[in-house]
C-alpha cells in the first residue's frame, strides 16, 4: 500500500443505550505503549466505569502485528472484536479507541452489546479529522560537492526528507524517501549525474 489515513487529533463521543453510557475516546497512536497510555488516561478521566473496552491499530491498517483488542469483562466477543472490525473497515491506521461503559441497570444481551460497541466506534469515527500517512523508506547517498545543486533539486522533486547529513571530503546523507517513488528517484539521481550518485534503499517501508 502507498499510504493510509491517520487521525490528526483526538476525538470523543457519548452514546446512551438503555440507560448505559458508552463514552468513546479516540487517540492517534503509533505504538502499543501509546495505546496503554490512552487506556490509563480514560481510566483516570472516567473513573469507576463498569468496563473499559479497547481496540487499536498502531501501524498500517493491514499490519496484523500491530493491533490489540479487549472485552474488559464484557462477554467474550461482544466488545473488543466488534470495535476492532469497525476500526479496521474504516481504513485508518495508527489509531486507538477506548469505549468506557457505565452500566445503566438494563442488560443488552450479546447481540445488543455487539451493536452498541460497534455503534460507539462508528459514531466517534464520524467526528475524526484525518491526514494522509505517506510510507517512506530509508536511503543513503554519498556525493561530491560539485553535484550538490542537481542532487538538492532532485530530492525536492521527489519529496525526500533529509534525516542526517555529514560534510567531509564528500557529502553523506541519510534520507527518508517516498516508498512509491523510491526507485524512480534512484534512477533519476544516477542519470542526472552520469552515474556518479548511487542511492541505496533499505527494504523496509515505515
Amino acid at each position: 500500500m502507498s499510504g493510509y489515513q491517520v487521525p490528526s487529533a483526538p476525538a470523543t463521543h457519548e452514546l446512551v443505550i438503555k440507560n448505559s453510557r458508552f463514552i468513546t475516546s479516540l487517540w492517534p497512536v503509533s505504538s502499543a505503549a501509546e495505546h496503554q497510555q490512552h487506556l490509563r488516561y480514560c481510566q483516570q478521566e472516567w473513573p469507576g466505569a463498569t468496563h473499559y473496552c479497547t481496540a487499536a491499530i498502531w501501524g498500517a491498517p493491514n499490519n496484523s502485528q500491530a493491533y490489540a483488542m479487549s472485552d474488559d469483562g464484557e462477554p467474550s466477543g461482544t466488545a473488543g472484536r466488534p470495535m476492532f472490525h469497525v476500526l479496521q473497515s474504516s481504513g485508518l491506521g495508527e489509531v486507538s479507541v477506548i469505549v468506557v461503559r457505565y452500566f445503566g441497570g438494563i442488560k443488552l444481551g450479546t447481540g445488543g452489546l455487539q451493536r452498541a460497541y460497534s455503534q460507539a466506534v462508528s459514531e466517534v469515527l464520524k467526528c475524526v479529522t484525518t491526514t494522509p500517512k505517506i510510507l517512506r523508506k530509508t536511503a543513503q547517498i554519498n556525493y561530491d560537492y560539485g553535484d550538490q545543486s542537481v542532487v538538492t533539486h532532485t530530492l525536492q522533486k521527489y519529496d525526500a526528507v533529509i534525516a542526517t547529513q555529514e560534510f567531509t571530503d564528500v557529502i553523506e546523507m541519510q534520507l527518508e524517501v517516498v516508498a512509491d517513488t523510491a526507485s524512480a528517484l534512484q534512477t533519476e539521481l544516477t542519470n542526472m549525474t552520469q552515474g556518479r550518485v548511487i542511492m541505496t534503499i533499505a527494504d523496509e517501508a515505515s
